[in-house]
């Protein structure tokens, strides 16, 4: 029998997160600028078909990946069919993501990675400031203190009608990371929010987004798609 919802989430983990074991405490290896796993292959190709329905024949996009850890996501979209029509992908990560700045990030020349606080409206003049095609905040917003700070600067980086591509876990899937399983899975201290998805959906559209779609991606998350009026 095909196990679905959190049964089914600690086999996804159990075979896709890799972690050595160190005196009794797991080290995550799951974004290390290095190697990338089979389910954020499969996460880069959800966001890839759905940049190719929102810009069929578009070319020179300018996309910002809000939590952009190591930069996966942005090389995996970089090196797909897409590709060709992206002329630049930057990549936000926040400062205390783990043991940043050691952490190293992916390389492509048409890939770049910034640091910051997102806990506070950005001031980084070198952004695409109301030029992006596309943000991406992709399973990002559950660890912002105020999550309405991102999707605001989200607004200011968009064109009109530009869009915004938010991946959210389900709210079982976010209390399984925080709680942990002993020996497999540590806890994950810094998820602040275990929002349903019709408060997530409330909380985007007060910042004057529009909802586009809405679709599974994976087990346990959903891929929200939203478009600035």
């Amino acid at each position: 029998m095909k196990l679905r919802g959190p049964k089914a989430g600690e086999q996804l983990l159990a075979r896709e997160r890799p972690r050595e074991q160190v005196d009794g405490s797991f080290i995550d290896r799951y974004a290390d600028g290095i190697s990338i796993s089979r389910r954020r292959r499969r996460k880069a190709k959800v966001l890839q078909r759905a940049l190719a329905r929102l810009f069929p024949t578009g070319t020179g996009l300018e996309i910002v990946d809000l939590g952009c850890a190591d930069g996966a996501i942005p090389l995996l979209l970089l090196q797909s069919a897409s590709g060709p029509a992206i002329a630049h992908i930057t990549g936000i990560t926040l400062l205390d993501y783990n043991d940043l700045p050691d952490k190293p990030a992916h390389a492509h020349p048409r890939f770049r990675r910034a640091i910051a606080d997102l806990q506070l409206p950005l001031a980084m003049p070198d952004l695409p400031w109301g030029a992006c095609d596309a943000v991406l905040a992709t399973a990002f917003l559950h660890y912002c203190a105020d999550p309405s700070v991102p999707l605001a600067t989200a607004v200011r980086l968009l064109k009109p009608g530009g869009y915004l591509l938010v991946s959210l876990p389900a709210p079982w899937a976010l209390r399984l990371f925080k709680t942990g399983i002993p020996h497999l899975l540590p806890r994950n201290n810094r998820i602040r929010h275990l929002f349903s998805y019709a408060n997530w959906r409330k909380l985007i559209t007060a910042q004057g987004f529009n909802p586009v779609s809405e679709a599974p991606l994976g087990i346990s998350n959903r891929l929200l798609v939203y478009q600035k009026t």
